[in-house]
């Protein structure tokens, strides 16, 4: 059961005689407008210095905003534009969220740029309800990661060879400002089509070494000081953001190109969540531009975890590519019991996946000894150690393998060897992993993280992010975390409380 107090004060709240007395009292937006004005009671301190740039003093209450931002997510209106329009259409719901204002697109557009900060905090305002309220047990808490495509165009593209040329062309020519200097005579060129022959050479480099956007750069920086102004800064962003070895986005130069599930090379982000077991709310959350494997995140994940719930969950539950020995140390030191499978006992979980007979999750383990046992019963010992890539191998093989019958349907090689990483707790992680509870509690996480994920897709339509720069698509996809963590509250207090 949930605490008495909120109950009250829920109830309390919910009796209307303000816009909203025709929309239905069960509905979404009443507790989607209780949920941020209690916020707001609870956490005054962060109204407290509300910006909204220049300007005039304030009409609108960041609460308001914040309330329009979290119940368009719900009906899928993401954009400042479209948020704007949809209040033309003087929908009820929104009226009852802003105390019937209509704020123009550019004051919700402000709201967003100045205090994205009130988002952040507003979700983990939603954790704090989940515990609150009993939703959250931390028991057991699944981590996985999706890409998402960023709203980047895959063919409007910069080279890092243009970017280069082109701050030593600025830096060459753009100081002298005379009538004859070298500067004045390609503002000339590219602005009037007026050309003399000193300049052909130069030209002839430009139209080498630089493609469209390049051009575009070079015609922009030539129109006015604050325009080249402009243009340095936008070319030290984008050096900031190359990978190293592929072409940047000039749409969005902070996404990164990454596979998607399907194998696909694209300009996209990465973003994991971890999800309470309880009722699948959302505990933590970030977008990353990281093109890292997701072994890297696992570590991180568990800090945000731990940070945002105030204690340590008992069991994490995350797919093979999140095995690290970092990550395992940090769980095992505090008190948690991650449950991870290796590569070949993932295998064993993946529907469809045929097991070939002589597959290494076929060969038993024998903790005591320190061997394995192959399908044909012979032993594998432990020989010796063996780095592959500066990772340490322990390899296990028999001798066994010339005379046995099974040999060519086992390996191509002379032995059959099994190898596995040198680590003391990978060790403890397999015990655990493969006990009844270790097997009983990992079936829980395909239904959590990527039923998360299948929600995001779907409900909220989120298969690409619709904001560009990493900071804004984060919060995008917060908000939708947001959303969630409301909808299973609010689900839960219409059930047991109201």
């Amino acid at each position: 059961m949930v605490c008495c107090s909120f109950k009250a004060d829920l109830q309390a709240d919910f009796i209307l005689n303000v816009p909203g007395y025709n929309l239905k009292d069960e509905g979404l937006v009443f507790t989607v407008k209780f949920i941020v004005s209690k916020f707001k009671e609870d956490f005054p301190s962060f109204f407290e210095d509300f910006n909204m740039g220049r300007g005039r003093p304030k009409k609108y209450l960041p609460d308001e905003l914040l309330g329009l931002f979290v119940w368009g997510v719900f009906n899928n209106v993401l954009s400042c534009r479209k948020l704007a329009d949809w209040l033309d259409n003087n929908d009820e719901s929104c009226n009852y969220i802003l105390n019937n204002k209509k704020p123009s697109k550019s004051t919700i557009s402000r709201f967003f740029k100045y205090n994205k900060f009130l988002i952040g905090e507003l979700f983990y305002y939603t954790v704090f309800l989940g515990l609150k309220l009993k939703l959250i047990d931390n028991n057991c808490v699944a981590v996985d990661g999706t890409i998402l495509k960023a709203n980047a165009n895959n063919f409007n593209l910069i080279k890092i060879e243009e970017i280069n040329f082109l701050e030593k062309l600025i830096k060459k020519y753009s100081d002298k400002k005379s009538k004859n200097s070298t500067w004045f005579k390609l503002r000339k060129y590219f602005q009037k089509g007026k050309s003399c022959l000193d300049l052909k050479p130069l030209v002839d480099r430009i139209d080498e070494n630089l493609n469209k956007n390049g051009l575009k750069l070079l015609k922009t920086c030539l129109i006015s000081k604050s325009k080249l102004d402009y243009v340095k800064g936008f070319l030290i962003f984008l050096k900031e953001n190359y990978d190293g070895k592929h072409t940047i986005s000039f749409t969005d130069p902070e996404s990164r190109w990454m596979k998607d599930k399907e194998d696909k090379m694209g300009l996209n982000y990465n973003y994991q969540v971890a999800v309470d077991s309880h009722n699948g709310m959302v505990v933590a959350e970030y977008l990353t531009h990281s093109s890292q494997l997701d072994h890297h995140q696992m570590l991180k994940m568990m800090k945000m975890v731990e940070e945002n719930l105030g204690q340590r969950p008992k069991f994490y539950l995350a797919d093979n590519a999140y095995l690290n020995n970092q990550a395992l140390e940090h769980a095992f030191i505090n008190g948690s019991i991650p449950l991870i499978p290796s590569r070949v006992e993932s295998m064993k979980h993946k529907k469809g996946n045929k097991i070939k007979s002589y597959s290494k999750i076929n060969f038993i383990y024998n903790e005591k000894e320190d061997n394995y046992i192959c399908p044909q019963n012979q032993i594998l010992n432990y020989q010796h150690n063996r780095k592959i890539n500066n990772v340490s191998y322990r390899v296990y093989s028999t001798s066994r393998c010339k005379i046995c019958k099974s040999h060519n349907d086992c390996t191509k090689s002379r032995v059959r060897e099994i190898m596995d990483r040198e680590h003391p707790l990978r060790s403890k992680l397999r015990q655990d992993f493969n006990s009844k509870l270790g097997e009983n509690m990992y079936q829980k996480r395909a239904p959590l993280s990527e039923g998360y994920f299948g929600s995001l897709k779907k409900n909220y339509k989120c298969k690409k992010v619709e904001r560009k720069h990493l900071k804004n698509a984060k919060h995008e996809l917060t908000l939708k975390a947001i959303a969630h963590n409301i909808q299973k509250i609010h689900k839960n207090l219409n059930t047991t409380l109201i």
